[in-house]
């Protein structure tokens, strides 16, 4: 049995995850099995504190989404440890419903704009050597 929400398993005979408050399914669905239902990718990360970031701000503006990958992270324990995301799971992605694409975009200009900025300092670093 495992959790939607944060893709953690549990033994048989469990329905309920504990730390999510919803029912548990029988298996998780993969990538591929997921409708594309006129949500807009407005995130895709490999860095959990990225991550985090993104949900807070999404959350405190009011902007419902969805996330992509995430718990696979979890079951490969990586993300359950604490240990940063792995390459075998892949980047999450989070989306949101196209009406709200604009303001999602608008909310996350503050994590593009750190990005990029470290990105240039790590560019230039890079020619000072």
């Amino acid at each position: 049995m495992f959790c939607p929400e944060c893709g953690g398993e549990y033994r048989e005979g469990f329905t309920h995850c504990a730390d999510c408050d919803v029912d548990l399914v029988e298996s998780l669905p993969t990538l591929e099995e997921m409708p594309d239902t006129g949500l807009v990718t407005v995130l895709e990360t490999d860095d959990p504190a990225e991550l985090a970031l993104a949900e807070s701000l999404l959350q405190e503006a009011g902007i419902p989404f969805v996330k992509r990958g995430d718990y696979l992270h979890n079951q490969f324990v990586f993300g359950a440890l604490g240990l940063g995301f792995n390459d075998v799971a892949g980047a999450v992605v989070i989306q949101v419903a196209e009406e709200h694409a604009e303001a999602a975009d608008q909310v996350l200009e503050e994590i593009r704009a750190v990005n990029e900025e470290s990105q240039g300092g790590e560019e230039l670093a890079a020619e000072l050597e």
